[in-house]
């Protein structure tokens, strides 16, 4: 239980550090690392196929949100 307290301050944590950062890179990779926490969160709630859909849809998106940073930059 301890350990899914910490994952949830630490997603709290990432998306902070997300909307503060200036660097566009560092908030995406703060926004991937949100999501593997959240991926493990449903692993130990017990939703496994959740956590397979988050970790998909996660790399997607942040495959897009680094293309398009590269563009921008």
């Amino acid at each position: 239980m301890q350990l899914l307290y910490g994952l949830i301050i630490f997603m709290i944590l990432g998306a902070i550090i997300a909307i503060e950062t200036k660097d566009l890179l560092s908030s995406a990779i703060s926004v991937g690392a949100m999501g593997m926490a959240l991926s493990i969160v449903f692993l130990i709630l017990g939703a496994p196929d959740l956590a397979i859909v988050q970790v998909a849809v996660e790399v997607i998106a942040l495959i897009m949100l680094i293309r398009l940073i590269g563009v921008r930059e």
